[in-house]
């Protein structure tokens, strides 16, 4: 197999597995037909029937607030209608917009209605025939504390699911965004579904926001993700039961300090220590500099520094084979009906120059844990949640559209954004490949930056940042490396 081929099998493999995480990423699930569901996901339909005259009852409604959340409870049902948290930015309601709403109490199956309901300093009571519930709102949690003289089986229902901002509401719909952990024995599981006893909390999250339950007293936990509200059952026979719930962003730094694993409820995957790594020094740097965008653009400017020499070392070793490709094709025609041959006359070739056939893919996939850690971190990061950068961009956690979008009947790219970023970011790719592409066969290549500008174009501008700031580096470091041959 020649260099060429070599390389061009490298890049398509790599340009498959980027397609397949783009795909991952950015497109709609679909839903799986014939699937078996637990008792929870088969009872949604029933319970929004049972509870749809509690809510269409509700006219008023009572508030309990702070600086970061407010709560606002159906003045006759009791139901929770919005919890609202004060984000990095703005406020997120974290109960989804369509559907049920928390909390829902059932006594041995029966739904408990039409509570006497007191409003206090900062709790509000809701007082059912023989259940007690009192809600609590403390500086940064919703308490619930329940009384049950009967000793009933009590179930506590979330039914609200978890909101976020409008506009990536129905991308977490069709993606279905929406994550359940749990914690025992001081080690943290991610699951579809749920059926515990021992557990020291249960949260659910999207991208950026969390809801975390820590219960008191004996709870059995049933949770599922195969509904459209994401129900959690908390149910119980125990006379006294305290749940609390605490509402955050996703971010890092601060579930850290909780000290109760929380923190590893963050997606940033395989190469997280280091994720975690990038993650601080760009808060770092966002403390002297006060722009995440800039922050970006220096974090990306020291790592291709520290990647400068593995850099040079892939284009020294594109240099050398093309160096040596007149030997090689001389070869490959001379031998091309003796494989074995052929390969032994093109080691020996490498070796009376001195040329590392593989010398160009090692620094490439040296580089695929600090590419990964870095998409990860910037994708899911809620510190570019509403972070501007510089004119147009006013949201680093969002795709740059300042082109507006791609007419809706345009098949597959219908709807996307068109910004100035990834078309950059296309160009210079396209330059560089230009620049160091020799070998007519690998011409075919310079497709590759269109495949690329598509990808990006959903992307949120934060990440295509850095893409674009390091191909520009390496931009840069070719011309110089090169005009020094």
């Amino acid at each position: 197999m020649s260099e060429v081929e070599r390389n061009s099998i490298i890049a398509i493999i790599l340009s498959f597995l980027i397609l397949m995480i783009w795909w991952k990423i950015y497109s709609p699930k679909v839903p799986v037909k014939n699937q078996k569901t637990s008792s929870l996901a088969s009872s949604t339909k029933k319970q929004r029937r049972e509870v749809k005259t509690d809510e269409s009852k509700d006219t008023e409604f009572i508030e309990l607030k702070n600086e970061e959340i407010s709560c606002i409870f159906g003045k006759k049902s009791g139901l929770l209608y919005h919890l609202f948290l004060q984000g990095n930015t703005s406020k997120v309601d974290l109960i989804y917009p369509d559907g049920p709403k928390p909390f829902l109490f059932k006594l041995d199956g029966k739904i408990l209605s039409n509570p006497e309901i007191e409003k206090r300093e900062n709790s509000i009571i809701l007082k059912f025939e023989e259940l007690t519930a009192k809600f609590i709102l403390s500086q940064k949690t919703l308490k619930l504390l329940c009384l049950n003289p009967s000793k009933k089986n009590l179930e506590i229902i979330w039914r609200g699911g978890i909101g976020t901002d409008k506009d990536l509401l129905e991308q977490q719909k069709k993606r279905k965004l929406v994550y359940l952990h749990i914690r025992k024995q001081n080690r943290v599981f991610k699951l579809k579904e749920i059926k515990e006893k021992l557990w020291e909390w249960l949260s659910i999250s999207n991208r950026y926001f969390l809801l975390a339950f820590f219960p008191q007293g004996k709870f059995f936990v049933e949770a599922c993700l195969k509904t459209p509200q994401e129900l959690i059952n908390f149910s119980s026979t125990e006379e006294t039961l305290n749940l609390e719930i605490f509402p955050t962003i996703k971010k890092y730094s601060l579930l850290k300090k909780m000290k109760n694993g929380l923190e590893k409820t963050l997606a940033f995957g395989l190469f997280s220590p280091l994720s975690i790594f990038f993650l601080n020094v760009l808060n770092f740097f966002y403390k002297f500099l006060g722009n995440y965008g800039w922050s970006i653009v220096l974090l990306t400017i020291i790592i291709q520094i520290f990647l400068t020499p593995l850099t040079r070392k892939n284009i020294k070793a594109a240099q050398d084979m093309k160096r040596i490709q007149p030997y090689i094709k001389k070869l490959q025609e001379q031998y091309k009906d003796d494989p074995k041959k052929l390969q032994a006359e093109l080691l020996n070739v490498y070796r009376v120059h001195k040329v590392n056939p593989l010398g160009g893919c090692l620094p490439m996939f040296l580089q695929i844990p600090i590419f990964w850690s870095l998409f990860t971190m910037l994708q899911g990061a809620v510190e570019l949640r509403g972070a501007p950068f510089i004119l147009w961009i006013k949201d680093l956690s969002r795709p740059d559209a300042l082109f507006g979008h791609f007419p809706s009947f345009i098949p597959f790219l219908g709807g996307w954004p068109v910004g100035p970023l990834p078309l950059l970011m296309g160009a210079l790719m396209f330059l560089q490949q230009r620049l160091t592409i020799t070998d007519p066969q690998q011409k075919a290549f310079l497709i590759m930056p269109v495949f690329f500008t598509f990808i990006f174009l959903n992307f949120p501008s934060g990440l295509v940042l850095y893409w674009l700031t390091s191909n520009l580096i390496t931009f840069i470091e070719n011309l110089i490396f090169l005009e020094k041959k």
